[in-house]
């Protein structure tokens, strides 16, 4: 049988630690370590500069998609990794990281355990849904509350620390992270952010990002 000189063999996949060269995947790593450092900031109670960390991580999940968008010469495998990372990346960002920054606040006391489990839970049933059944590329709008959009949600209610008793923040804190938890599971439309709004969001999240900085160093 004469061979089949018109096959080629299957490119070898990258290595794991290839696929740093892609430049989106560094920014979705950078959100990863931005969660890292508020997760840190927050076990010292420095609740300020957990929110500007949990900013980052917000900013580093919005543009590292329109950034893989625009990359040249990415394979399927590559943009399969790039979504799978950029998941795992949310669950530490709006799962773990709002997790612990809620125990904190709460001084790890078992009462606050129940409200970061609904966070952590929350968000990981929202994105296996979404990595199982996809975007609806054509719809103008999300089904349930984006993970960046709960970390900003969340990061704006930190404010108020500095301006209700601690036992009045817990609580509307409490109460914030149940709502912020139903919201990501549930079915109600939420406008994406494109053009004006994108940035709008954006601008959003910088200010609270100067705000907790006046906060810190006041």
């Amino acid at each position: 049988m004469m061979p089949d000189v018109g096959s080629r063999p299957a490119a070898a996949p990258r290595t794991t630690l290839g696929h740093l060269l892609d430049a989106a995947n560094l920014l979705t790593l950078a959100g990863v370590l931005s969660s890292t450092l508020a997760i840190l900031f927050a076990l010292n109670a420095e609740f300020a500069a957990a929110a500007i960390g949990l900013v980052f991580a917000f900013f580093f999940d919005v543009v590292d998609g329109p950034v893989a968008k625009r990359l040249h010469g990415r394979t399927a495998d590559d943009r399969a990794f790039g979504a799978n990372l950029d998941s795992l990346a949310d669950i530490v960002s709006a799962g773990v990281a709002l997790g612990v920054v809620f125990l904190a606040y709460g001084d790890f006391e078992a009462a606050f355990a129940p409200g970061a489990f609904l966070l952590v839970g929350a968000a990981a049933l929202r994105l296996a849904y979404f990595n199982v059944h996809g975007l609806d590329g054509a719809s103008d709008s999300y089904a349930g509350l984006p993970t960046d959009l709960v970390i900003i949600s969340f990061v704006a209610v930190m404010l108020l620390d500095e301006t209700l008793s601690r036992d009045a923040f817990q609580v509307v804190l409490y109460t914030t992270v149940v709502v912020l938890a139903g919201l990501m599971v549930s079915g109600l439309p939420i406008p994406k952010f494109t053009g004006r709004s994108y940035y709008a969001v954006t601008g959003l999240a910088l200010a609270l990002a100067l705000a907790h900085t006046a906060q810190m160093i006041a």
